[in-house]
């Protein structure tokens, strides 16, 4: 339980005398349920804005069967689909994981294969609880998993606690996509890796019979991968579509911050300059015959129009 930080400061929180919750230093209580701390806000404004909770809470005994005969309808052997899909998160022997909307896990049985600790956390309590009767009725290694209850968009960890992030089958119906992408990837370490995916016909389905059955049946499978929500921090970024095509997954490896450029090579021919002289380095135009002009001249001189730019401006503003 020591592993959990508050979601809202990141800071520690320590078990109540009486175990029944986690407590901050600022007196916040995260209540304990049958072991399942919960960080998910309970009443008022501070709601979690979306009403996944609700849609889960109310089909979580259906759930399981509803996986199945999703399964079975696309012609897919579950086991070796989500030994697979767990596959792509390129886990190391002592890994730590994070699985979010973990629902009744069951990756999170194929995640405890692996030599890893896992941490699931889903936002329904119904889900979590009979995730738990699975793993103990597959008598899972209680040691190494940890249930939490807790929204993905306030993660109850540090930054860079886990060394993988994993979501399947749930992210279509998050309200902010990139704000959940972002935070997996922020308790993420850099290098470790964050794969995700949900129903969406591949494009090259999108006008078959095979992608209208399945909207008609379920409007999700119209939902396209979401790359452009994607953090910027994002390396190594791969997206595939599992299940004949019907569902994207996501991966991508955590950087540090956007890309970066060598801003100072010199680019060769006529225009000459680097990223540095043709970005920050911009000035107000000149009219066309002008410019004529001066691309005549620094080809006269043998010279890059940058080149030839920085010397004529350079020589009109020394002084002396």
């Amino acid at each position: 339980m020591l592993d959990f930080v508050s979601p809202e400061n990141y800071q520690p929180l320590t078990p109540a005398a009486d175990g029944s919750a986690l407590v901050g230093a600022d007196g916040a209580r995260y209540p304990i349920h049958d072991g399942i701390p919960d960080f998910v806000p309970a009443t008022g404004g501070e709601q979690p804005l979306h009403g996944n909770q609700d849609f889960y809470r109310t089909r979580a005994h259906e759930y399981d069967l509803g996986n199945s005969v999703m399964f079975r309808m696309l012609l897919a052997e579950e086991e070796p689909v989500r030994e697979d899909i767990v596959a792509s998160l390129k886990l190391l022997p002592g890994a730590r994981v994070l699985e979010i909307g973990c629902g009744t896990c069951r990756d999170t049985v194929h995640l405890l294969r692996r030599d890893t600790t896992v941490y699931a956390g889903d936002l329904s309590y119904e889900m979590l609880a009979i995730g738990k009767q699975r793993l103990e009725d597959v008598r899972a290694d209680f040691s190494r998993v940890r249930l939490f209850r807790g929204d993905a968009m306030r993660l109850p960890f540090p930054d860079g606690f886990f060394d993988a992030a994993f979501h399947f089958g749930g992210l279509n119906l998050f309200p902010d996509i990139a704000g959940a992408l972002k935070e997996m990837a922020r308790v993420v370490k850099p290098g470790g890796r964050v794969v995700a995916g949900d129903e969406s016909v591949g494009p090259w389905l999108a006008e078959t019979e095979f992608a209208k059955i399945l909207k008609n049946s379920n409007p999700l499978f119209a939902h396209v991968a979401p790359l452009d929500r994607i953090p910027v921090n994002a390396r190594d970024v791969s997206c595939r579509w599992v299940l004949n095509g019907s569902f994207y997954l996501i991966s991508f490896e955590v950087g540090a911050g956007e890309p970066q450029l060598d801003l100072d090579v010199e680019f060769p021919g006529w225009r000459g300059g680097s990223h540095r002289t043709r970005y920050f380095g911009r000035l107000e135009g000149v009219s066309p015959q002008l410019r004529e002009t001066i691309v005549r001249q620094a080809a006269a001189e043998g010279l890059s129009i940058v080149a030839w730019l920085e010397k004529t401006l350079r020589k009109a503003t020394e002084t002396d």
